[in-house]
């Protein structure tokens, strides 16, 4: 998450694609076949989507989240285009790849580097789509478990549940590179989900229902939606309603920044219903204090639970009243 404004954004860098290696820890999850394709610089088609068999329900845990939130701490911090970011793009692939997924890697060029956005999908009932993401990067002063290895964790968890679970409608789990800035100009960030929206087809931003940012959600006393007030909200109001059938304290909150404060920026703008999910207020953000040890166990768990039921509620009646019967 940014909190920064600046100046103009700079143009879309090119993309190139390679294999990404194992990382040295990976939590064990149990393995479907068909683990791997090859890697793309692309966003997927729907052809390579992976289909999970029905099984009864799995729980939201907690503790893999903290699990896989450690764990990417450990890597150091991740500045955009560093080793480190890279490393934490290897972990999240491999531990994709060990429940059964097939990952697509998107290169891109930064300053002084390459940054990754990997991504892995699930076919659902309905063939329409409900992005979830989180982003690998933190700014140089910290080691970011709540900014955002934890969002990431998050997304992990419900590509474990989803492995073995057929949601209602289709799923694209991405964790993005270079949210944070890394070139003193605070405007270029977000530059990941801007690579990835920017060169996703016409039809599949019309396939995709909304998106929703998991991004600072550990610590603080209440849970927000918030969305840039560009378009429909209508992402929010159902994230809302979910969370009031919960009995989860949710509440919205307009995002501030000018050119959004999280992921959720480029999906807004492209017209696609997209929410950035927070808690506030961190006082170790962006600090050397933001480590997986400070985070409030309470509040995963109730972020877990809001986004796990807003998944497996969301029918085809309730995609269309967020997206409309077309998409478009």
């Amino acid at each position: 998450m940014n909190r920064s404004t600046g100046m103009t954004n700079s143009p879309h860098p090119t993309v190139t694609s390679a294999n990404v290696a194992t990382p040295p820890t990976t939590p064990p999850v149990p393995r479907r076949p068909g683990t791997t394709t090859p890697e793309t610089a692309t966003v997927p088609a729907e052809s390579e989507t992976s289909t999970p068999e029905p099984s009864p329900h799995l729980a939201f845990s907690a503790s893999r989240v903290l699990a896989d939130t450690q764990a990417i701490e450990d890597l150091g911090r991740r500045v955009a285009g560093g080793s480190q970011e890279k490393a934490a793009a290897d972990y999240v692939a491999a531990r994709l790849r060990s429940m059964g997924y097939k990952v697509t890697i998107q290169k891109f060029d930064v300053p002084g580097g390459v940054s990754r956005n990997v991504t892995a999908r699930v076919a659902g009932d309905d063939p329409r789509v409900l992005v979830l993401g989180g982003h690998l990067g933190t700014r140089p002063t910290t080691p970011g478990a709540n900014d955002n290895a934890l969002g990431c964790a998050m997304v992990l968890e419900m590509a474990r549940i989803f492995a073995s679970e057929k949601p209602p409608v289709s799923l694209e789990l991405t964790m993005f590179g270079a949210e944070e800035y890394n070139d003193g100009t605070p405007r270029d960030h977000h530059r990941g989900s801007r690579y990835h929206v920017a060169h996703m087809t016409k039809a599949q931003r019309a396939r995709t229902i909304g998106m929703i940012s998991i991004d600072v959600v550990r610590y603080g006393s209440r849970l927000y939606t918030r969305t840039m007030k560009i378009g429909p909200t209508t992402m929010s109001d159902y994230l809302l309603q979910q969370a009031k059938k919960l009995g989860v304290k949710l509440s919205y909150s307009k995002d501030p920044g000018p050119t959004g404060w999280s992921d959720h920026e480029p999906y807004k703008k492209a017209g696609i219903p997209a929410v950035w999910l927070e808690r506030l207020q961190d006082p170790q953000y962006h600090k050397p204090g933001d480590t997986t040890a400070h985070l409030q166990p309470s509040a995963i768990k109730a972020a877990g639970r809001l986004l796990l039921d807003a998944v497996r509620n969301l029918d085809a009646a309730e995609a269309t009243a967020i997206r409309g019967a077309s998409g478009e």
